[in-house]
Parts: C-alpha cells; structure tokens; sequence
C-alpha cells in the first residue's frame, strides 16, 4: 500500500473568515474529518456577525493548495489566508 501522505511535513497557519458560528464548525469538522492535525485553534467574532478562526494545521507538503482549495469550497468560508512554514512543523 502506498503512503497517502508526503512524509515532509510542515505548519500552515490559516486565518479564515466565515460567515456565522456554524461555518467555524463546518471548518472544524471538514479539518477533523480528514485527519488534518491541529495545534492551534482560536475564533473570534468579527464584524457583521461574521467569525475569524486562526488554525495551525500539520501537514504533508503536498497538502497545502489541495487544504486551501477545499476550504474555498466549504459555503460559508468567505476569505482564506495560509502561511506554511516547514520549520515550525519540527517544534510542533
């Protein structure tokens, strides 16, 4: 059997913008539900009843544009942000 997984791992950092509360939990079940390991997580109420969540997610390298394309596909996410950094996925 194949990995399904790129064994360099790294740190991506999102910052996504949602619609309502239950968008923060549409992101957080999509995140789960694909296995995705988090080390942070933070929401905060914006504007406009909107919610800004702030994740740290480890994952494979190859996994960074296909994570951020699934988040733009979830209805309620307006805005996603990414930083990755392979460094911090070493102290994680």
């Amino acid at each position: 059997m194949l990995p399904r997984h790129s064994h360099s791992k790294n740190t991506a950092k999102l910052s996504v913008t949602v619609t309502d509360l239950s968008g923060v939990q549409r992101v957080l079940t999509m995140l789960t539900g694909r296995n995705y390991a988090l080390t942070y997580f933070a929401a905060d109420e914006a504007t406009a009843g909107r919610w800004r969540t702030t994740l740290d997610v480890i994952l494979g390298a190859d996994q960074l544009d296909l994570l951020e394309a699934r988040l733009h596909r979830v209805p309620s996410v307006l805005d996603v942000e990414m930083r990755s950094s392979p460094e911090l996925a070493a102290t994680a």
